[in-house]
């Protein structure tokens, strides 16, 4: 990114949505920057112009809010990420 540091974020998974830990907004699994966002059970204030658009972080590791999920069921999403399973990603990864 120009002008300064690559933002980063992780993929937030939940039952029903995944979310960006940068700007908590909805974000598809596939991404690999968050530039479009994923409806959800979240419904933005239409007031609120910033939900209109995402942050563009690139998605550096995917975690979840479940503790029924499992790391390796994450991994089943995005292999291509590193997995933390809930409340166990390291701190920083976001920016």
């Amino acid at each position: 990114m120009a002008g300064g540091p690559e933002r980063t974020a992780v993929l937030i998974v939940d039952s029903y949505t995944t979310t960006c830990s940068r700007c908590r907004q909805g974000a598809f699994i596939r991404d690999t920057h968050h530039t479009r966002i994923a409806s959800g059970w979240d419904t933005p204030d239409p007031r609120d112009r910033s939900r209109d658009r995402p942050c563009g972080a690139r998605f550096v590791a995917i975690s979840t809010v479940r503790l029924e999920y499992t790391v390796d069921d994450l991994r089943r999403l995005r292999s291509d990420l590193p997995a933390y399973e809930a409340g166990a990603a390291p701190r920083g990864l976001t920016s």
